[in-house]
């Protein structure tokens, strides 16, 4: 795998040679955790220690922490305990959510002027950043406005590129180590009164403590270089932006006016589907990309996030550039001059 032709970040980055030394180095660890003995007790207590180093940089107790298979786990285990005390009427989800929610939640509005939600709903999901286009969406007018809900804030992309969570604004908040440099199958639950959910927070099932260690390490790489990780991502994407406004013809990005995560492009070029540019430009440069979210990527039909944010078919096939960390200045110039020529080659 070339590092250096990798700009998909968004849906997983590579992984930091800190967190696989990490990983390697806990591997024998043979004993299941949930055993009363002396090999059990050493993979729990590594556990509990990766955990109390995730809440550290998280700002919370580490009892309110729990460990999931990844993201899509995480935020399904918790609306499926909210259907459960709340009912499957009183859950909503905002239109632009991954769709580990969309899916399970029918009852959508709009993130932005919250008009379909009723008076006192029960839940209410809303993303801590588009994962399409890379848009903030603040939490605090939601918490104001419904004090009592049940909000869930899936955290994933925000928290990958650099933005603090908003833990006040939510009583419960989702992380994925795959999206900042830590391990795939694994997702860390925040949950604000863990005790409310018995089957989540006790929950006893096997857990891998390298796995754990890992992510826990990339947790803690993560406050160490999140401001130069920003920096580096906001003058990349800088790049990139200029070249295409400078070099190629009928564009639109998506959602440049708002508040946004840095390193995060999504930009649509008329005339093209965003699938035909990401599938010529894997086959010919070994470059990888997006259309769109990775769960919900679809080469013949625009992702509804898209449609819901984007009204003009003209430019509802963008792709989605994501960057990371092992780039270099030489990498993204290169992907700039072979996008700008596979646009007018295609066109």
């Amino acid at each position: 795998m070339n590092l250096l032709t990798y700009f998909d970040a968004a849906a997983s980055t590579p992984l930091d040679p800190q967190v696989s030394e990490v990983i390697r180095a806990h591997l024998d660890l043979v004993g299941n955790n949930n055993s009363k003995h002396v090999a059990g007790f050493a993979g729990q207590r590594l556990i509990d220690e990766s955990l109390k180093t995730m809440a550290q940089v998280l700002n919370c107790n580490w009892e309110q922490l729990s460990i999931c298979y990844s993201g899509t786990d995480a935020n399904r285990r918790v609306i499926m305990a909210c259907r459960e005390l709340f009912g499957e009427t009183n859950l909503y989800a905002s239109e632009v959510e991954h769709s580990s929610i969309a899916d399970e939640i029918p009852q959508k509005f709009n993130p932005v002027t919250l008009v379909e939600l009723p008076k006192n709903p029960a839940c209410i999901a809303l993303m801590g950043a588009n994962s399409e286009t890379g848009r903030i969406y603040d939490a605090a007018e939601v918490r104001a406005k419904y004090p009592n809900s049940f909000i869930i804030r899936d955290y994933s992309q925000s928290f990958a590129k650099g933005i603090i969570p908003d833990l006040q604004n939510c009583d419960a908040g989702i992380f994925t180590p795959q999206k900042f440099y830590g391990p795939k199958n694994i997702g860390i639950l925040y949950l604000k009164h863990p005790e409310k959910f018995p089957e989540i927070s006790k929950d006893s099932h096997t857990k891998f403590p390298a796995l754990v260690a890992g992510a826990a390490k990339a947790f803690e790489i993560w406050g160490t270089e999140r401001e130069t990780h920003q920096a580096q991502m906001t003058r990349w994407e800088a790049v990139i932006r200029e070249y295409i406004h400078d070099n190629i013809s009928d564009y639109k990005f998506h959602d440049l006016d708002h508040a946004r995560v840095p390193g995060l492009i999504s930009v649509a070029f008329k005339g093209l589907r965003g699938g035909e540019i990401m599938t010529t430009l894997s086959k010919d440069e070994g470059i990888c990309l997006s259309i769109g979210s990775a769960c919900t990527s679809d080469i013949m039909a625009p992702t509804d996030v898209i449609k819901s944010i984007e009204p003009d078919p003209d430019w509802q096939y963008p792709i989605r550039i994501s960057l990371h960390k092992f780039l270099t200045d030489e990498a993204v110039t290169d992907f700039c001059e072979i996008l700008a020529h596979y646009v007018e080659e295609l066109r």
